[in-house]
């Protein structure tokens, strides 16, 4: 999705979780950032959120909102490739990666590779 849509989604959820139309309340942004994500963030990611951008009491406005969504988006975009980048070398499946998974792996990219010492 290129990035000028999802400022677009986002801000469009924003308009639709602000009850005031200008800010997000702790509440509303848990509801925002579900819609846009797909999961609920904690109390306390959401408190630390709102006390590390100095928002006190009062609400977050759409560009803090939209910010911190495209931030999140990139951070979940990492941790799919490295999830896809670990499950490559996991042949066995079992969420590990052993000396014969690891071996297996290294022979697909050298294939002359003997597995010695």
């Amino acid at each position: 999705m290129a990035l000028s849509t999802d400022v677009g989604r986002i801000r469009t959820v924003f308009s639709q979780y602000s009850t005031n139309s200008t800010t997000l309340t702790r509440k509303e942004y848990k509801t925002a950032a579900l819609a846009i994500s797909g999961y609920k963030p904690s109390k306390a990611m959401v408190e630390r959120l709102f006390r590390d951008l100095s928002m006190g009491d009062g609400g977050m406005d759409i560009d803090t909102f939209t910010s911190v969504q495209l931030e999140q988006a990139k951070l979940r975009s990492t941790s799919e490739t490295l999830k896809q980048i670990f499950q490559s070398f996991d042949w066995s499946g079992n969420g590990f990666i052993g000396k014969a998974d690891f071996t297996r792996a290294v022979r697909e990219v050298m294939p002359m590779y003997t597995g010695g010492g």
